[in-house]
């Protein structure tokens, strides 16, 4: 459950954050507002170090014009401080940090926060902030939007296509991915019903947004 909501975050994230281009000297890539790496990263520190114990209160994650933020509950854990946090390792909970671990969601212990600042770093974006408050800890990445200068061909290409919010789910999975399943797609949205996946899934086909690769359970999308 824990791994479909950072999944379901994660995709809500890179469907609605901008796209387009950056100049680098004269060169000019594709970029997101922020980068993907950093986002599910800090959603899953939120998921991983959060105070469980602590009732009434969940993890939020709020976009803004100008920022995202993810607040969890519960303050630093063990001897870990604002000071320390680049060096220090402590997990609060094991056995979540264990499962993370084991499905690849957490590469190295630890050495989360060196990764976010470098990627940030590397995006020529302002480092991550982390901020205790009375009762919880904040992660903000700060956006440079205003330097995109065009919007993505593949956004602008899905504007008129009248998807569904599960096609746009989908599409954003294959965006970071590169690929989709039948699979993924129903881990993404747990309570929809078999069928109704293959259907949406074919109708991306049929819209020349994805193409089909393979055949029976080895069947997957990509981009067109």
């Amino acid at each position: 459950m824990l791994v479909e909501q950072a999944q379901q975050a994660e995709v809500f994230v890179l469907g609605n954050m901008p796209r387009g281009m950056r100049f680098r000297g004269m060169a000019r890539e594709e970029t997101t507002e922020y980068p993907a790496a950093v986002v599910r990263e800090a959603i899953v520190n939120a998921i991983a170090h959060r105070d469980y114990s602590i009732r009434g209160e969940g993890i939020r994650l709020l976009m803004f014009s100008d920022r995202l933020e993810v607040y969890s509950p519960g303050r630093l854990p063990g001897h870990v401080t604002l000071e320390n946090i680049k060096d220090e390792r402590y997990s609060r909970n094991e056995a979540i940090v264990s499962v993370l671990t084991d499905l690849g969601y957490i590469e190295r212990l630890g050495y989360g926060i060196d990764r976010m600042i470098a990627a940030m770093q590397e995006a020529g974006l302002p480092a991550p902030e982390f901020e205790e408050t009375v009762a919880g800890f904040r992660v903000t990445l700060r956006s440079a939007s205003e330097d995109l200068v065009s919007a993505q061909p593949q956004t602008q290409r899905w504007h008129h296509a009248f998807l569904n919010e599960r096609q746009e789910a989908a599409l954003a999975f294959v965006r970071e991915q590169g690929r989709i399943t039948n699979s993924d797609l129903q881990a993404l949205t747990p309570d929809v019903h078999a069928e109704t996946i293959r259907r949406d899934l074919a109708d991306l086909v049929d819209k020349n947004l994805l193409i089909r690769i393979g055949s029976k359970r080895a069947t997957y999308y990509i981009l067109k």
